[in-house]
C-alpha cells in the first residue's frame, strides 16, 4: 500500500503562494510608474507579555539630540547627517538604544503629525507617530527592538503621550506578528495608489475603532 502523504491543503497554499507573488508583481509595476501599496495603521502601547522580560544593564535608552548625529549616521547605512539634523530642529525625536557611547539601536517619534508618502493627519496632544526604528545587525537578537518601543512608550508617557501609531506594510508578516507581541491593534487598513508620479490617492479599506 502506498504511504499516505501530507500536504499543504489547496486554500492555504493558494493564499501562501499569492501572499509571496503579490509583492513582486507591486514591485514590478512600481518599475513601470504605477504604485500600489497596502498598509495598516496600527495602536502600539498595549499591555503585552514583553513587560516582563529583562535586558543587559549595560545597555541605556534616551532620548539623543545633535550632538550624537555621528553615531545615527554610522548605525544606520544610508544615513544623511543633513536629514538627521532637519529632522530634530523641526521638532522629531530620536529615541536609542546605547551600549556605552555607542548607539545600537534607534526609532523615531513625530509628535505633531502622521507624515508619510501614502498618508497624512496632525496628531493630537496626546499622540506619537513611531517610524524609522533600526538594530545593529550585531546586537540583533539580544531583544533589543521590542526594550526599544517598550523604553520609548514609557519615555513618551513622561511627555503625556500615552497613544503611540505606527504602520504595517500588509505583506510583511515578520513586522505585523512583531508588532502583535508588543500588544499592536489595527487602527485601519489603507490602500495607496499612484500612477506615472501625477496622480495618487490614498482609500480607507477599513476601520477597525472609530479614533483614526
Amino acid at each position: 500500500m502506498p504511504k499516505a502523504t501530507t500536504s499543504m491543503p489547496e486554500t492555504k497554499r493558494w493564499s501562501s503562494n499569492w501572499s509571496r507573488g503579490v509583492p513582486g508583481l507591486l514591485w514590478r509595476l512600481a518599475r513601470v510608474g504605477i504604485r500600489i501599496r497596502l498598509f495598516w495603521v496600527v495602536r502600539e502601547g498595549t499591555p503585552s507579555n514583553i513587560e516582563r522580560l529583562t535586558t543587559d544593564p549595560r545597555f541605556s535608552f534616551e532620548f539623543v539630540g545633535t550632538d550624537d548625529i555621528p553615531e545615527l549616521v554610522r548605525v544606520r547605512p544610508g544615513v544623511d547627517a543633513a536629514k538627521c539634523a532637519e529632522r530634530l530642529r523641526g521638532g522629531l525625536r530620536c529615541y536609542v538604544v546605547k551600549d556605552g557611547g555607542r548607539i545600537v539601536s534607534m526609532m523615531w517619534c513625530d509628535l505633531e503629525k502622521f507624515d508619510v508618502e501614502t498618508f497624512h493627519r496632525r496628531l493630537g496632544d496626546r499622540e506619537a507617530y513611531l517610524f524609522g526604528a533600526y538594530t545593529d545587525p550585531a546586537y540583533r537578537g539580544q531583544n533589543l527592538a521590542p526594550f526599544l518601543r517598550m523604553k520609548c512608550y514609557g519615555a513618551l508617557r513622561a511627555m503625556g503621550r500615552d497613544s503611540f501609531f505606527s504602520i504595517t506594510e500588509y505583506f510583511n508578516t515578520a513586522a505585523r506578528r512583531y508588532k502583535e507581541k508588543l500588544g499592536a491593534v489595527d487602527e485601519s487598513l489603507h490602500l495607496h495608489v499612484g500612477i506615472f508620479g501625477w496622480s495618487s490617492r490614498t482609500l480607507t479599506l477599513r476601520r477597525y475603532t472609530a479614533d483614526v
